[in-house]
């Protein structure tokens, strides 16, 4: 089984990039993507370089998982700048963090 590859979209409800971690079925797992330091009264994670083409501006991913289905989001990805690592190991899927949980119990 081939290992999903993270990567960004346009997430086309609101126009904005989107940070794609996850598929299941013909749904998209994905955190929203901002210049703000907070959303929703809570800190996201901060980067300090975008690794969006032609986008220097600083950009934060909100912690909040979320699932929409493929069909909001452009049919390609988001070109980005040449070498840039986008795996973020921070950010871990739900799913992850709740088998942990399970297995400690």
């Amino acid at each position: 089984m081939k290992k999903f590859k993270r990567h960004f979209r346009i997430y086309l409800r609101n126009n904005h990039p989107a940070y794609i971690v996850d598929e299941e079925g013909n749904m998209f797992v994905f955190h929203r993507v901002t210049h703000s330091k907070t959303s929703g009264g809570k800190k996201n994670w901060e980067k300090r370089t975008n690794p969006i083409k032609d986008n220097n501006t600083p950009m934060n991913i909100v912690k909040k998982e979320e699932r929409d289905q493929k069909k909001r989001f452009s049919l390609f990805q988001i070109e980005l700048k040449n070498g840039v690592d986008v795996s973020y190991p921070e950010i871990k899927l739900m799913s992850e963090i709740l088998n942990k949980k399970k297995n400690k119990d």
